[in-house]
């Protein structure tokens, strides 16, 4: 069997996600991240799930008190404690539009965002891990071209490399730079639903 990892850039996967879901006209799925990684894995043949790694950018103190942001770190931190999952922060920051405004969380026009560390992170993770030869075939939840120098040096050094996308999404530029495509659509996520916890 060959031993798979799976690294997921977060808020591109899940911008492609609900994007998705939207030309649908549906809400988006609420997914189990465990079920997500084994049935990645499952679409090629003998290969065996080991571990995910979640990378997202953790918000500055302005954009927590964004209350969607607010949740979406909440959410995130409660991903650390998932089996066979590590979250890997990055950061997320505002900046002015312009220097003369103040920063109002409510005035969007006040401010923009800027991720830090994921791509960087993600390289780092997926090269290390291939460098002590953790895993075999490494699975990327990312359309991002920035990605394709990692998946360049995986393959030369034997890994085989996977990238995952959304219906929707083009991946056409990173087709030929890796082993291998897989395009998840509404079926695929309906094997991946979060099961619903009743109150008593």
């Amino acid at each position: 069997m060959l031993r798979g990892m799976i690294f997921v850039d977060h808020m591109n996967f899940d911008i492609a996600l609900q994007t998705y879901y939207k030309s649908l006209k549906k809400q988006t799925i609420k997914l189990d991240y465990n079920k997500l990684f084994k049935n990645v894995c499952a679409e090629i043949s003998n290969v065996d799930f080991l571990k995910g790694f979640i990378f997202v950018p953790k918000p500055d103190n302005f954009l927590m008190s964004d209350k969607n942001l607010e949740g979406y770190y909440n959410w995130v931190t409660g991903m650390k404690n998932a089996p066979y999952t590590d979250v890997i922060e990055g950061r997320y920051v505002a900046r002015p539009t312009d220097e003369t405004l103040t920063m109002e969380i409510d005035k969007k026009n006040t401010y923009y965002k800027v991720e830090k560390g994921t791509d960087i992170n993600l390289a780092v993770h997926a090269i290390s891990k291939a460098f002590y030869n953790s895993y075999d075939i490494g699975f990327f939840l990312s359309a991002d071209t920035d990605y394709i120098k990692v998946y360049e040096v995986l393959k030369s050094i034997g890994k085989i490399t996977v990238v995952v996308g959304v219906k929707g999404q083009n991946i056409n530029s990173i087709r030929s730079i890796v082993d291998n495509t897989l395009i998840l659509d509404e079926e695929f996520f309906n094997r991946c639903k979060r099961d619903i916890v009743l109150k008593h």
